[in-house]
């Protein structure tokens, strides 16, 4: 009973059974029957290309965190925090590097002040608190992989003094133990580049800050975990918490430049055919925006680098797959698909060009309910499934999110509108050119205090 409904829902999927039933009619072929084969079938090949994600969200969810063995902690870490204006938080970032368990003298902060106010304290209070500051005032290139690019270039600094770089945004904060567990993986693993868990330091703030926030636990159990549970060598480098070896750094200096350096970065690394790894154990904690749109401008601008960083890295990665076949390749090569938006775009053709055909054929009797029941079908199937998705990965990473019952319950039925509004995002994103500004952070958060709550409730889940 049940492979005759798939297989009957097959045939009509692909229309096979249009095409069947004119031929058994003996009449011909109408061409919605080959409109529906052909769109169809290439759908179902993008599902089969793209269904192994299916296998890693399950992975994600049931398999158990990959952990290192303790490395000796002899290796020397330099820490990098571009920040501008970031006056109110970066002092609560360095408190919780100096909380840090690693020995002080294998760690040097550097700051880099980037392009900030003339009454801004960010470099003073960098200086204040011991650490080395590199100031930059380029107002024409005012993006965080040009700032990058001009350090490793101008500021001096000596990769081969360090075993290598950790990158932090100022808004930032450190579990205590987050710099021992990155050096157990980066030795365990020997990885060019290692990224820690991003949590968040205002999950429950508000409404904007708390789907934004599940939206990077997501990434956790459906990206990050599974590979590394895996033992893939691709990864999808997150903007910060990550570090990056300095032989890569002596070898290639910093050459990414665009709107999403962390992902250019990233098939950048995996076209060299270098592993990367995921620690879980390194947890740090960073601010979500609480503006809605703050949020969509910060949206707007990672979509448009995903879409450029698609074109460009993923052409690349494309072409080396094929020159080269890795399963790290074609694995990076999905982080770059605007997958969201090419089956928006793929099924609103479909429909539109159904009605060019009746249109053409002369026939005044579209069925406008197949179209708008698309519509309808695409933001009620993407609501539940997003709703079901949010569920389960609450359910995962109960310990790490810091919500109550109530708040959970409430932002579980607001959450599935993250996805739902990131199809007018994608589609802005194709005429849009964001300009990079400075999101202000405004938390302060004790990551100690944090990571004791984590503690807590997992203890807590482990004893009933």
């Amino acid at each position: 009973m049940v492979f005759e409904w798939i297989w009957n829902w097959f045939r009509s999927f692909l229309g096979i059974d249009l095409i069947q039933k004119a031929m058994n009619a003996g009449t011909p072929i109408p061409a919605q029957a080959y409109l529906q084969l052909i769109f169809s079938s290439v759908t179902l090949l993008f599902w089969v290309l793209f269904a192994y994600r299916g296998f890693y969200l399950l992975v994600g969810l049931f398999a158990r965190t990959r952990k290192y063995k303790p490395a000796p902690k002899d290796k020397r870490y330099a820490i990098l925090i571009p920040a501008r204006n970031e006056e109110s938080v970066i002092e609560n970032l360095l408190q919780s590097i100096r909380e840090q368990d690693y020995p002080a003298d294998l760690m040097d902060v550097y700051v880099l002040a980037d392009n900030c106010a003339e009454n801004d304290k960010t470099a003073e209070i960098a200086r204040k608190n011991g650490c080395i500051v590199w100031e930059r005032k380029n107002p024409s290139l005012q993006r965080k992989g040009f700032a990058l690019q001009e350090f490793f270039a101008q500021s001096g600094f000596n990769p081969s003094a360090y075993y290598a770089v950790v990158f932090f945004d100022a808004d930032n904060v450190l579990a205590p133990d987050f710099l021992s567990k990155m050096n157990d993986a980066m030795q365990e693993g020997h990885y060019t580049a290692c990224a820690g868990y991003r949590n968040i330091k205002n999950l429950n703030e508000n409404w904007v800050s708390a789907i934004c926030g599940i939206n990077m636990h997501r990434n956790i159990v459906s990206i990050s975990r599974p590979r590394s549970v895996l033992h893939c060598k691709a990864q999808l480098l997150n903007g910060t918490g990550f570090a990056l070896s300095t032989s890569y750094l002596e070898k290639h200096g910093w050459d990414c430049l665009s709107l999403c350096e962390d992902g250019e970065l990233s098939a950048r690394i995996t076209l060299e055919n270098e592993p990367m790894g995921f620690c879980e154990e390194a947890v740090y904690y960073d601010e979500q925006p609480t503006s809605f749109p703050l949020s969509m401008r910060q949206r707007l601008r990672w979509t448009k680098g995903g879409h450029i960083n698609w074109i460009f890295s993923g052409t690349r990665l494309l072409l080396s797959f094929f020159r080269r076949p890795t399963w790290q390749k074609y694995d990076a090569f999905w982080d770059h698909f605007p997958y969201a938006l090419l089956s928006f775009l793929w099924s609103f053709a479909y429909q539109a060009t159904s009605l060019i055909l009746f249109l053409v054929q002369g026939n005044n009797g579209y069925d406008w309910g197949t179209f708008w029941g698309f519509v309808l079908s695409f933001y009620v199937g993407g609501y539940l499934t997003a709703f079901f998705t949010g569920l389960v990965i609450e359910i995962r990473e109960w310990r790490r999110i810091h919500f109550n019952i109530a708040e959970a319950i409430l932002y579980l039925f607001v959450w599935p509108f993250y996805d739902l509004l990131g199809v007018p995002v994608n589609v802005a994103a194709l005429f849009v050119r964001p300009i990079w500004k400075p999101v202000p952070h405004h938390v302060i958060a004790s990551g100690a205090k944090l990571a004791e709550e984590e503690q807590k409730k997992a203890k807590k889940k482990r004893q009933g």
